[in-house]
């Protein structure tokens, strides 16, 4: 992941410097009625750059007239966006630069990166347009009738993430009730159940196959963020996070929430140590999810009567 930023190439005097020029800049053009360009950098986690997707519409609706370009490590997410440009390197001319990289954990997210924007919040969910939505060559899903479930272990942190043990619990639950499962993450986040794609998809690859699936349960990852940016219904678990930060008014969307004494405590404590160590001393703040609720919130979402 790249951690410098656009403004990093200068040292601090042509920095303030820059940073007048593009103001002089985006004033002039503005008053000529001249086009202008906005370069905005993200260069982020999944997650988080799947969650700024909406600021790029709002910018269009603020200023209809600018071109804006993107620095992102996840380009494939803005592929076929209308409302902006990727880019492997900043424009020669940056008459605005907007640095979306690092928000508050105790904000909404999308509003941060709305009022970074200088923008409105739009009422808009996270959209990741796919112009193919086959499944490569290389990969396969199962086949058969039943509904097919994404799963999704993985997480940033150890403290997001189930145990085993309850993924395959679940997994030969589903599996009971005629359910198809196919694992995503990456390599090493494997479950012994369910058709084991971990490792082996790109990010665009990923998104198709929960384009094609009818569900996802995942924990907090940027893998639950991609299932709903591609319209696919997600119950998610959340610990050490809160779901209100990240996710809101979307009804596709189920948060499981742990109801241990740590829960969201990272986005609620103002003083904590190292990121995502629970402050209960938990391993995983998911414990206190049954298999039970999760089977339930599935089965529920999936419109089923025949739930154990």
């Amino acid at each position: 992941m790249k951690s410098t930023s656009y403004e990093e190439q200068f040292g601090p005097v042509q920095r303030r410097l820059e940073r007048l020029f593009r103001a002089v800049r985006w004033c002039w053009k503005g008053l000529r009625g001249e086009d202008r360009t906005i370069l905005v950098e993200l260069n982020w986690r999944l997650g988080d750059e799947v969650m700024a997707l909406p600021v790029f519409e709002a910018l269009h609706r603020h200023h209809p007239r600018a071109n804006v370009f993107l620095l992102s490590n996840n380009p494939v997410l803005f592929r076929d966006n209308p409302f902006v440009h990727v880019s492997e390197s900043p424009p020669d001319v940056v008459d605005r630069y907007l640095l979306l990289r690092g928000a508050s954990r105790f904000e909404h997210r999308l509003s941060v990166y709305c009022r970074k924007a200088g923008v409105p919040v739009p009422d808009l969910r996270p959209h990741m347009r796919l112009a193919d939505t086959s499944m490569p060559p290389h990969l396969r899903i199962p086949s058969g009738q039943g509904p097919l479930i994404a799963l999704a272990p993985g997480a940033s942190w150890p403290t997001k993430r189930w145990e085993r043990s309850h993924w395959k619990a679940l997994g030969d639950q589903l599996t009971a009730q005629g359910c198809r499962l196919v694992v995503l993450g990456q390599a090493g986040e494997g479950l012994p159940c369910g058709w084991d794609l971990t490792g082996q998809t790109t990010v665009e690859e990923a998104a198709r196959v929960l384009h094609a699936a009818d569900l996802a349960v995942c924990c907090d990852s940027g893998l639950m963020h991609v299932a709903r940016a591609v319209d696919t219904p997600v119950v998610a678990l959340f610990g050490p996070t809160d779901p209100d930060i990240l996710i809101r008014n979307d009804p596709d969307f189920t948060a499981l929430r742990s109801t241990d004494a740590c829960s969201g405590f990272w986005n609620h404590a103002q003083a904590v140590g190292k990121p995502g160590k629970c402050p209960e001393g938990h391993t995983s703040c998911l414990e206190s999810i049954p298999v039970e609720s999760v089977i339930e919130a599935v089965f529920a979402r999936l419109g089923l009567s025949n739930a154990p």
